[in-house]
């Protein structure tokens, strides 16, 4: 079964878009979250909103 995340119905109302690259915005990955983990070829990565509103990914 496919995640959310990885689905594409109707690119203007999913947060993803066509194109050469596919856009995912922030808001849709994060779902109102300061943080998620994001596993990566086995690796565990941190993404998180600082204070003033950037985005940091650590590993």
């Amino acid at each position: 079964m496919p995640d959310a995340l990885s689905t594409q119905e109707g690119a203007g109302h999913s947060g993803l878009s066509s194109g050469r690259a596919d856009l995912l915005s922030s808001q849709r990955l994060l779902q109102g979250r300061r943080q998620l983990q994001i596993e990566h070829m086995g690796e565990i990565y941190t993404l998180r909103v600082t204070s003033k509103g950037k985005l940091i990914l650590t590993k």
